[in-house]
């Protein structure tokens, strides 16, 4: 490991707790004390009969050890894996014994073959495991602060005769000892975050099965850091991001390899195109089995390599996962690394039909061999899972070595874009809300833009031309795939659906019917059933929902889409297109998301915009943080405007410029003035003590009931910066000196000096 992996992990530790992710110190080892103080080795030890079972294994019991290890998350102790490692997921089972809620038997074995133990079995089973732990931890007690991997290696092979029941391998086991010696047991609770964590370090594991083996070389990295285990690991955790899987795909043989369009389309692949769209097979129970049958009628294979096949199909289509690397293989020779970025996708035309999309990493201009090159050479999609392999590819991704470049593909969305396309897909209409400025308009428009290109285009939205862009916003004569509309008190049935509207005729007033905004994009998508459609609908409750919608307010709904209602003015049969998507946007300040009709809120998924710190980093005043300054108001608005005061905040938006964050003095003193002041004020209903409360007394005169508006009249910001950080004064930071100050200030010193000497 080099000394750049041990920085990364410093700075991403230092921005961690910047960011208020991490735990404080002090309330790190509070916790560890606390945990230690209840659940000692000695206090295990003095535990007998149904007060042991009871404090080792109740899940149910609050004051228990299995239920801090796994659940304990409070002021007293939090559990969860920002502190101490997290041991979620499995059943019960996992801790060996536990007491069944359901009728208060202890119960021991698997889930397919669980055991109903007495009082006095549950005692002995809970008396062999208590002496175990116990053991266990004697052993690691004795370890010293500077053991070597090989004394690990030595406390792995103890443990291992020592614990019963294959504790060494149990997540729980090795969190209990962590929390007891974190300087001793690293916080990941898991062989398959351990494994990462070395690899991504460019360490290879000594033994790659072994919790305490690879805790010893772990902890050899914490200590290089010279950070708290449990920060190192959350740091680790940021910096390399969850584990990954690593997949051989074979790309054909030499005869007939499409490695070629694999590498041009960005994808992998693998055969047998005749099973058809492999989703179809999903609803049955024996997937498997069926895919079997398939290949022996299709491919005339017998059993045994129907099988054999089968199973690697199963394996690309639900094995592999966004984020997993691929390895694009001819025989034993390596010719792509990826890294997957696309569900399962079945593509006719190519001969290679069921495919995923990749971001190639590395292309190789000469194929590179790994160390166990043969293996599942033979397999179209095989995991790796031997180390050696595995370390290799890790280097291979990192390393500059001679590769070709390859024109990037079509990411997945990320951040709040990818959360509306998820709720999109799953029940056709979505709501953004929040407090004002955080961005509620911005995303509709951003997510229904980029997916109406990548629908229409296969192009991200800023790579369109004009032309293309004017066919997805429509412009003065035809309108576009995503349209926007406004809800407001006066907006009703006759706008949204159809009405019936006068117009001048021949100097005569005239009434004629005429169709609404979703009634038209609803036509227009049932015309064009192969296209996407998307209606935003702005301040969606600021109109009288039941009223704007009427009876279609039903079949809006996924599973009534293209059902058909007879319209009561014009008579004519309609129904909602499955094309059509609707986004709505909410501002909480004007109406709580729990006002909003019952029935919209059922056909409607909703995402809560908040305001995002992030996005002002390294943003400064004269020495005012812009993200910490915002988060403080923010923090003083929740404190004095009551219980809704959490929708009040002031988001993100009103800082930012063309989606960057403003840098201008003068820009920000007018949004300040213009901008912040007013939306308080209005906030406060003119209570001047209330809003000095939240602007501070340096903005606020009470006594003159008046905002100090002097402040912002000179072109120098130094006074209403000092005036905006008097209410949190320790979030300043400090201002770096030119050599012109100095200048100044050395003139100035020698100036008085003369003065002085002429006096």
């Amino acid at each position: 490991m080099d000394d750049h992996v041990i920085e990364e992990i410093k700075k991403t530790c230092d921005k961690l707790l910047t960011d208020k992710k991490l735990l404080p110190l002090e309330q790190l080892n509070q916790g560890y004390n606390i945990f230690k103080e209840k659940f000692s080795p000695e206090r295990l030890k003095s535990l007998d009969g149904e007060l042991l079972i009871d404090t080792i294994f109740n899940i149910g019991n609050k004051d228990g050890l299995s239920y801090w290890l796994e659940f304990k998350n409070d002021d007293e102790f939090k559990t969860n894996s920002n502190s101490y490692g997290s041991i979620s997921g499995g059943s019960s089972y996992k801790f060996i014994m536990f007491k069944r809620s359901s009728d208060g038997k202890w119960v021991t074995g698997n889930p397919q073959n669980p055991t109903i133990l007495s009082v006095d079995e549950a005692v002995e089973l809970g008396r062999k495991i208590r002496d175990a732990l116990v053991a266990g931890a004697n052993l690691i007690d004795k370890l010293s602060d500077d053991a070597s991997i090989e004394d690990y290696i030595k406390l792995q092979e103890q443990l291992s005769n020592t614990l019963v029941y294959n504790m060494q391998n149990l997540g729980w086991v090795h969190k209990y000892y962590h929390i007891l010696y974190p300087n001793k047991i690293d916080a990941f609770h898991s062989t398959r975050w351990q494994v990462h964590a070395l690899i991504c370090c460019n360490i290879k594991p000594v033994q790659d099965d072994k919790l305490y083996t690879m805790s010893g070389q772990l902890m050899q990295i914490i200590k290089k850091t010279g950070l708290p285990t449990s920060y190192v690991m959350n740091s680790m955790c940021v910096l390399f991001g969850p584990p990954v899987n690593y997949f051989r795909i074979g790309t054909g043989d030499n005869d007939n390899s499409y490695w070629e369009d694999m590498k041009s389309n960005s994808y992998v692949g693998i055969g047998w195109t005749k099973l058809g769209n492999l989703t179809s097979y999903d609803e049955s129970k024996s997937i498997k089995e069926d895919i079997v049958q398939e290949l022996k009628k299709l491919y005339r294979y017998d059993n045994n390599v129907a099988s054999r096949k089968a199973g690697e199909i199963i394996r690309f289509y639900r094995n592999i996962e966004i984020g997993d690397v691929v390895v694009a293989a001819l025989g034993e020779k390596v010719l792509g690394i990826g890294k997957v970025v696309g569900n399962y996708e079945y593509v006719k035309d190519r001969p290679y039909s069921h495919c995923r999309n990749v971001e190639w990493v590395k292309i190789f201009k000469e194929p590179v061999h790994l160390p166990k090159a043969s293996t599942g050479k033979l397999t179209a999609c095989f995991q790796y899972r031997d180390i050696d392999n595995i370390f290799e590819i890790r280097r291979l991704m990192s390393e500059e070595i001679d590769e070709i470049t390859i024109k990037p593909i079509l990411k997945p969305f990320t951040g709040t874009v990818a959360e509306i396309e998820g709720v999109l897909a799953r029940k056709k209409q979505v709501i953004l809300y929040g407090p004002p400025g955080t961005g509620k308009t911005y995303y509709a428009e951003k997510a229904c833009c980029e997916l109406a290109a990548r629908s229409l285009f296969h192009k991200p939205y800023d790579s369109l031309s004009q032309d293309e862009k004017a066919l997805i916003l429509g412009d003065s004569t035809t309108n576009g795939y995503v349209r926007m509309c406004c809800f407001h008190p006066s907006y009703g049935y006759e706008d949204f659906i159809e009405g019936i509207k006068p117009r001048v005729a021949n100097n005569r007033t005239v009434f004629e019917l005429k169709d609404g905004i979703f009634k038209r994009i609803c036509k227009d998508a049932k015309e064009n059933s192969d296209k996407n459609f998307y209606l935003i609908i702005d301040e969606i409750n600021r109109g009288d929902i039941s009223r704007i919608f009427g009876e279609l307010i039903t079949l809006i709904e996924v599973g009534k889409r293209g059902k058909e209602v007879i319209l009561p003015l014009s008579n004519e049969s309609f129904k909602v297109p499955d094309n059509v998507y609707i986004i709505g946007t909410m501002n909480t300040a004007d109406r709580s998301i729990a006002l909003l009709d019952v029935a919209l809120r059922r056909r409607f998924g909703f995402i809560e915009l908040m305001p995002d710190y992030s996005l002002f980093d390294g943003v400064a005043f004269e020495g005012l943080p812009l993200a910490e300054w915002l988060k403080e108001l923010n923090s003083r608005i929740c404190e004095n405007l009551g219980k809704d005061a959490r929708n009040l905040q002031i988001g993100h938006s009103y800082f930012l410029e063309k989606e960057k964050p403003i840098t201008d003095n003068d820009k920000f003193k007018r949004i300040i003035k213009e901008d912040i002041i007013p939306l308080i004020e209005e906030y406060c209903y003119g209570d001047y003590e209330l809003t000095s409360k939240i602007l501070g007394e340096s903005i606020v005169d009470v006594k003159k009931q008046t905002i100090r508006y002097e402040l912002f009249d000179t072109p120098d910001i130094s006074d209403l910066v000092t005036a905006l950080l008097s209410p949190c004064p320790d979030i300043r930071i400090g201002v770096e000196t030119t050599n012109d100050d100095v200048a100044d200030e050395d003139n100035d010193s020698e100036d008085n000096q003369n003065n002085s000497e002429e006096s």
